[in-house]
C-alpha cells in the first residue's frame, strides 16, 4: 500500500514537472511574440501621436525688441543644448541697443535659440502661444517663429476669423476650411523658415486670446478633417461678405480656373457688413491718391468702369481728364481709398467743381423765349463777358480769346417756334458750358467685403441659424470637393 502510494505520488510529480516544462517552453515561444506584438502597438501608438502637423507660424515682422514670459518656467535651448533654465513667471528681454552712432550691440546676433516652456505655454510680449517659441537674431531686429500642433494652432485662428457666437455649424465649416489652409500652405512663407503668417496674408492667428468654449469642440468634432479635389488639399479661400455673388478665382487673382472656386449665388449674406456700400471721394483727394501712382491732372471731365457686367468687379477705372485717358486699376482703386470691396458702379455724378469760365465772374443770368432773342442778348451786351474763355474741344479744355466781333452762342431747339420756358417757371441759365463743368468728385456704390472667392462667412452665419450642417455649408460654395481625414 505505501509502495504504491510513493508510485502514484512519484507519476504525480513527474506529471507536474512535465506541465511546469511544457508552459516554460510555451513561453518561450510566445513571450517574443506578445512583447513583439507590444512593442510594435507601443510604436504604432507614438507614431499616430507625433504625426500631427507641426506648423511653423511667423509672428510679425522684424522684431526690435521682446520680452518672453514663461509662466509655468521654462528653458532656452541652442541647438539641443540648454543654455538656461527659467524658473516660474521669470521673463527673456532682448532689444537691438544703439552703441555709439553706427554700431549696434546686438546679443545672440546671428544664433537661433529655442524657447520653450513648461506645459508648452510662453508668452510673448504679453500674449500667450502654445508650442515653442523659435528666434533668428541679428542686428536687423529678431525673426519669431510657433513652432505648434495643427489643432492648436486652429484654436488660435478661428476664433479670430469667425465670431465665437456663431452656430455651431458654422464654426465646424470654419475649422475645416481653416485647417485645409494651413496644410495646404505648409511653406508658404519657406524662405523665412515658416509655413504661414500670423496676418490677414495667410490666416489671422492670435494664440491663446483667440481660444473660446465654442471654438473648441468644433476642433474637436472636425479633427483631422480636410477637403480635397483630386487627391490634394484645396485653396480654402474665404471672406467675409460676398454681397449676393461670390467671384471666379481667375477673374479676382488671375491664373487657371479652379473647379472649386467658381462663381454661386448666395441670397443669404444680406446681414452682413458691407453688403451694400457707398463712398464719396473728392476731386482733391482722388489727385492726390493718384499721384502716389504718377497719375497727375488738373480737371476731371467724365468717369466711366470697365467690368464684366452690373455691379460685378472693376477691371479698371477710366477717367477722362484734361491731360487724356487714363485706366487705373479697380483692385487700385480699392486700396488707394481703403474700398470694402472692388465690385461697385459709379454713382450719380458730383456737382461741377467750378464753372468753364474761369478768368472773372460769369454773365449774369439772361431769361430767354426764343433763339432768336438768345443770340442778340449776347451780342448787344458783350461788354460783360471775359476777355478769354475756356472752350472744351474735341483736343481737350484749351483757352480762347474773345474775337474782334465778340462771342457768339448758337442754340438749338425743336423748331424756329418752339418756346422756351418763360421767366415766370425755371428759366435757362448761360451760358450752358457752365452748368457741365469738370467732376468735383466721383460717387462709388458697391457690394461685398473682400476678395469674394470661396465661402462668404456671413452667408455661412445665416446658413448655420437655419441648421445645415457643415458639410452643407462647405458643399454650397465649394464645387467638386470631398472631405478627407488625415490620420493622426
Amino acid at each position: 500500500m505505501n509502495l504504491r502510494r510513493e508510485k502514484i505520488i512519484e507519476t504525480a510529480g513527474r506529471s507536474s514537472r512535465f506541465r511546469l516544462l511544457l508552459l516554460l517552453a510555451l513561453c518561450l515561444v510566445f513571450l517574443p511574440i506578445v512583447a513583439e506584438a507590444r512593442t510594435r502597438n507601443d510604436r504604432d501608438q507614438s507614431r499616430r501621436a507625433s504625426a500631427e502637423p507641426i506648423l511653423r507660424v511667423k509672428l510679425g515682422g522684424l522684431h526690435k525688441k521682446l520680452t518672453v514670459r514663461f509662466p509655468e518656467g521654462g528653458q532656452v535651448l541652442k541647438g539641443s543644448r540648454r543654455i538656461k533654465t527659467l524658473r516660474r513667471n521669470e521673463k527673456f528681454d532682448w532689444a537691438v541697443s544703439a552703441n555709439g552712432k553706427k554700431k549696434r550691440r546686438v546679443a545672440h546676433n546671428g544664433e537661433t535659440l529655442l524657447l520653450q516652456g513648461a506645459k508648452a505655454i510662453v508668452e510673448l510680449n504679453g500674449k500667450l502661444y502654445r508650442g515653442v517659441l523659435q528666434i533668428s537674431f541679428s542686428a536687423n531686429g529678431a525673426l519669431i517663429v510657433n513652432h505648434v500642433g495643427i489643432e492648436d494652432y486652429l484654436r488660435g485662428v478661428v476664433g479670430s476669423e469667425i465670431g465665437s457666437r456663431s452656430p455651431a455649424e458654422s464654426i465646424k465649416a470654419q475649422t475645416v476650411i481653416a485647417r485645409t489652409y494651413a496644410y495646404a500652405s505648409r511653406g508658404k512663407h519657406k524662405a523665412e523658415g515658416a509655413d504661414v503668417c500670423d496676418s490677414t496674408h495667410c490666416q489671422v492667428y492670435s494664440g491663446v486670446s483667440a481660444e473660446r468654449d465654442t471654438i473648441d469642440p468644433a476642433v474637436a468634432g472636425t479633427r483631422g478633417i480636410v477637403m480635397i479635389s483630386d487627391g490634394e488639399p484645396i485653396a480654402t479661400l474665404y471672406h467675409a461678405t460676398c454681397g449676393g455673388m461670390t467671384s471666379d478665382n481667375d477673374k479676382v487673382y488671375g491664373g487657371a480656373p479652379r473647379g472649386y472656386l467658381r462663381r454661386v449665388q448666395c441670397p443669404f449674406c444680406g446681414a452682413g457688413i458691407n453688403y451694400r456700400w457707398s463712398r464719396s471721394i473728392g476731386i482733391e483727394k482722388l489727385k492726390s491718391a493718384l499721384r502716389q501712382e504718377k497719375i497727375s491732372f488738373n480737371r476731371l471731365w467724365g468717369v466711366s468702369i470697365e467690368s464684366p457686367g452690373h455691379l460685378d468687379r472693376v477691371t479698371n477705372l477710366v477717367l477722362n481728364t484734361d491731360r487724356g485717358v487714363v485706366k487705373v486699376k479697380g483692385t487700385t482703386i480699392r486700396r488707394l481709398f481703403d474700398l470694402p470691396s472692388t465690385t461697385f458702379v459709379l454713382a450719380d455724378r458730383k456737382l461741377p467743381a467750378k464753372t468753364v469760365v474761369a478768368a472773372r465772374p460769369a454773365a449774369p443770368v439772361i431769361p430767354v423765349t426764343r433763339p432768336a432773342r438768345l443770340v442778340s442778348e449776347l451780342q448787344t451786351r458783350n461788354e460783360h463777358l471775359p476777355q478769354q474763355m475756356l472752350v472744351m474741344t474735341a483736343a481737350g479744355l484749351k483757352r480762347a480769346q474773345k474775337p474782334e466781333g465778340g462771342w457768339r452762342v448758337m442754340t438749338l431747339a425743336a423748331s424756329p417756334e418752339a418756346p422756351f420756358p418763360d421767366e415766370g417757371n425755371s428759366a435757362v441759365q448761360l451760358p450752358a458750358m457752365q452748368r457741365r463743368g469738370p467732376l468735383g468728385g466721383i460717387e462709388l456704390f458697391g457690394r461685398g467685403y473682400g476678395h469674394q472667392v470661396g465661402l462668404c462667412q456671413s452667408g455661412a452665419i445665416e446658413l448655420g441659424k437655419r441648421e445645415w450642417s457643415y458639410r452643407q455649408i462647405l458643399a454650397h460654395y465649394y464645387s467638386n470637393v470631398a472631405l478627407r481625414s488625415l490620420d493622426y
